[in-house]
């Protein structure tokens, strides 16, 4: 789970749910939330979670046991995240009912997302990138290395 990983990285690196909120610049409660998953964690604050860590996305969502990749930049794009997604649906000719069905949301969202018109939720981009094997990293424009490693 999610806020498990969550949990278990930020005490490793001896960082209190307090600063950790202070750091994402969100309430102690909503922090808490994400990690006991009565709450899913925004992917912008999980990017600013991993950025502050310097681990990668994959690593933190759990596809990778490899913490660190070559990261070419720390913000996300909205549109890029979007044309990486339809890139890779049409690499794999799939329609977008299709893939919108295999990761459980409505077809409608899953076009506003590779318009970049709304960013994906997380847990969309995780099933997203399991069901694609791609990495999450690359989907955000964090690395150019598409493959999970």
């Amino acid at each position: 789970m999610l806020g498990d990983k969550l949990k278990e990285l930020r005490t490793y690196h001896g960082i209190t749910q307090r600063e950790m909120s202070s750091i994402l610049k969100i309430n102690r409660a909503t922090y808490s939330g994400y990690e006991n998953g009565c709450d899913t964690i925004p992917l912008i604050k999980l990017n600013e979670f991993c950025n502050y860590l310097n681990l990668s996305l994959d690593f933190v969502c759990g596809l990778t046991n490899n913490s660190n990749k070559s990261i070419i930049k720390t913000d996300i794009d909205i549109k890029d995240v979007g044309k990486r997604m339809k890139n890779i649906r049409k690499l794999n000719n799939h329609t977008q009912a299709y893939t919108s069905q295999k990761i459980n949301i409505s077809q409608s969202n899953y076009s506003k997302y590779e318009l970049g018109k709304v960013l994906i939720l997380t847990f969309s981009l995780i099933d997203f990138a399991k069901f694609y094997n791609v990495s999450i990293d690359y989907l955000c424009g964090k690395t150019n290395d598409m493959v999970l490693k």
